[in-house]
């Protein structure tokens, strides 16, 4: 279904102002040297410093996007343990089959932290998409969305989680406004969890 680059592309220059906020939220969380899982056509890679591989199930995404590309399914990461410093995913878990297998493969080749960010289900813009994908929306009517309380539960399986950050307290219909990614109720969520030392993984509800 991702095969049109330009129109994926079009509705982040649409919305611009809310494509600002949605990269504050990512930026604020420091992503740097990133392995991009769902890249799509390179949509946040300049909110990531440094160097940035593009990971997508779509070949014609991959083909927009300039750099390191590879062609694979996020559940199944063709890298060895530990390979790059930084994760980073942003609504790509949104359309996932099996997110135990996703969470695991992101830390086996995670040697640092994730950062990854979602359309929370319990939002007017997780409700908002929904609906849309219900009417046989292109995208949506794929998604599956989660809420932000099973989406911390996922990646505190795996990592530590150290930082949120959120953006997107208007809703889809409402004027867009500049905001800061400050506190966690925002309907576009990012998390950094830090890839624990040893162990299967801990549980930390710090901030």
């Amino acid at each position: 279904m991702f095969d049109d680059p330009e129109g994926y592309l079009k509705w982040y220059k649409t919305h611009e102002l809310t494509y600002e906020n949605e990269r504050r939220a990512i930026e604020s969380l420091n992503p740097r040297d990133c392995l991009d899982i769902g890249s799509g056509p390179s949509v946040f890679h300049e909110s990531i410093k440094g160097n940035v591989v593009s990971l997508d199930l779509s070949e014609f995404m991959l083909g927009s996007v300039e750099g390191d590309r590879v062609l694979a399914d996020a559940h199944f990461l063709p890298f060895r343990e530990r390979a790059f410093p930084c994760t980073f995913s942003s609504v790509t878990i949104c359309f996932l089959d099996n997110l135990e297998d996703f969470i695991k493969e992101v830390k086996r080749v995670t040697r640092g932290y994730f950062i990854g960010c979602i359309v929370r289900a319990d939002s007017s813009w997780g409700e908002f998409y929904s609906n849309l994908g219900k009417r046989g929306h292109k995208y949506y009517s794929k998604a599956n969305f989660i809420s932000k309380a099973d989406f911390l539960t996922l990646v505190r399986k795996h990592f530590v989680i150290d930082k949120i950050a959120s953006v997107l307290k208007y809703g889809p219909t409402d004027q867009e406004v500049r905001e800061e990614p400050i506190g966690e109720d925002g309907a576009y969520v990012c998390v950094r969890g830090v890839r624990p030392p040893d162990g299967p993984g801990l549980s930390n509800h710090s901030r």
